[in-house]
C-alpha cells in the first residue's frame, strides 16, 4: 500500500467575525482577552502534536504573496496578530512549528450568470426565511457553547460529523429553492470546495508531509467528503490526534 500524506482538516469560526458574505455570524467573545489567549495556547499544544509540516488556511490563493510577506513580518516580531483565526491558529502553530511559510488556498470570485443570495430571497422570500431562521436558531445554540465553554472543547464540538452534516444540510435547502438555488449552491458553493480541494492536492507533494488545513466550518462536510474519496491523502479529524 502506497504511503499518502496525512491531512488534519480542522473547521473553526470566523474569530474575528468578517463581512466576508456568509449566512449568519457568531457575536461570541474577544478572543484577545488574556483568558481566551490562554485557551487559544492550550488548543495550540493539541495541535501541536500532529508536528504539521505544513499549514493552509482559507485565504485567497491569488494573495499568495501577501500572506507569505505577512507571516515573516510576524515572525519578525513586526507583526501584531488580530483575532482572526488565520492568526491566531495558523500563524502562531506554523512558528510553534517551525515552519517558514503557510499556504493560501482558498477561491472565492463572482462568476457570470450565477444568482445572488438576495435573488433567491426575493424569488422565494417565504422559504428563504424559514431557512435562515433554522440557521439562527442552530447558530445562537453555537453561540451559547462557544460562549460557555473552553475553546478545545468547543473546537471538539462543532467538529463532530452531526454538527458538520447539518451545517452541510442548509445548502442543500438552499439548492431546494427553485432553479435559481440549485444553480447558487452547484455552480458557486460546490465549484469553490472543489477549487478549494484541488488546491489543497496541489500542495501536498511528498507522501510524508503532515498538513493541516485550518478552515471555517461550513467547508468542512464537503471537504472530507472530496479529500477522503480522492484516495490521495489519509484523512485525520481533531478528535484522531486527542486519543
Amino acid at each position: 500500500m502506497r504511503s499518502r500524506a496525512a491531512v488534519l482538516l480542522l473547521g473553526t469560526i470566523h474569530f474575528d467575525r468578517p463581512d466576508n458574505g456568509d449566512l449568519l455570524h457568531l457575536r461570541g467573545v474577544s478572543m484577545l482577552t488574556p483568558d481566551r489567549q490562554k485557551q487559544i495556547e492550550d488548543a495550540l499544544n493539541v495541535l501541536s502534536d500532529f508536528r504539521p509540516t505544513k499549514i493552509m488556511l482559507e485565504s485567497p490563493s491569488e494573495h499568495q504573496q501577501d500572506l507569505t510577506r505577512e507571516y515573516a513580518a510576524y515572525r519578525a516580531g513586526k507583526l501584531t496578530l488580530t483575532a482572526d483565526e488565520r492568526h491566531q491558529f495558523g500563524f502562531r502553530l506554523a512558528s510553534q512549528n517551525g515552519l517558514d511559510d503557510i499556504q493560501a488556498v482558498d477561491w472565492n470570485q463572482l462568476i457570470d450568470g450565477i444568482p445572488s443570495l438576495d435573488q433567491l430571497r426575493r424569488e422565494k422570500p417565504e422559504q428563504f426565511d424559514e431557512i435562515i431562521a433554522r440557521e439562527t436558531t442552530r447558530m445562537q445554540q453555537m453561540e451559547q457553547e462557544f460562549t460557555e465553554l473552553p475553546l478545545l472543547s468547543f473546537l471538539q464540538k462543532i467538529n463532530t460529523d452531526g454538527r458538520v452534516q447539518e451545517m452541510h444540510q442548509t445548502y442543500l435547502k438552499l439548492a431546494c429553492l427553485g432553479e435559481s438555488g440549485m444553480e447558487w449552491v452547484s455552480r458557486y458553493w460546490y465549484y469553490r470546495n472543489l477549487m478549494i480541494f484541488k488546491s489543497i492536492l496541489a500542495g501536498v507533494t511528498e507522501p510524508d508531509e503532515r498538513v493541516m488545513v485550518i478552515y471555517g466550518l461550513a467547508h468542512v462536510y464537503l471537504l472530507q467528503q472530496l479529500l477522503t474519496e480522492s484516495g490521495e491523502v489519509m484523512l485525520l479529524t481533531l478528535d484522531d490526534i486527542m486519543i
